[in-house]
């Protein structure tokens, strides 16, 4: 459907379960992959939604113990870019990937935002 609708750009999506025993099965199709506790979750690699009709999505999964923090978010994170057209980039964005949500939003924002910022951090209680 998205293949029929769209009018250029593409769509991004990570579809994420967490279930009870802590199993979070992970679905990519070209978003960021999450960090875990301030390191990169290793993603099969996949293409945006709707860009070829005859794409495969596979889900992957890892344990995540209690106490565990596992950190999503959007590229205008990693794109944010200064006044001197740096961007905020993957290596300072992973060490910002355990602060909390709100915090790494608004760092995000100071620094420069020019896409959408989204953020959401999960922590594993029980």
């Amino acid at each position: 459907m998205l293949l029929r609708t769209t009018t250029g750009g593409f769509t991004t999506c990570l579809c994420a379960r967490l279930g009870s025993d802590g199993v979070l099965t992970l679905a990519n199709a070209g978003q960021l992959s999450p960090y875990r506790n301030g390191s990169e979750v290793d993603l099969p690699p996949a293409l945006p939604l709707g860009m070829v009709a005859e794409s495969v999505y596979n889900d992957c999964q890892i344990t995540v113990s209690k106490g565990e923090t596992i950190t999503f978010l959007s590229d205008g994170v990693v794109e944010a870019r200064d006044t001197k057209g740096g961007l905020l980039g993957f290596d300072r964005t992973q060490e910002l990937s355990t602060r909390p949500a709100r915090e790494i939003a608004a760092i995000a924002q100071q620094f420069g935002q020019e896409d959408d910022i989204t953020v959401v951090t999960l922590t594993r209680m029980v």
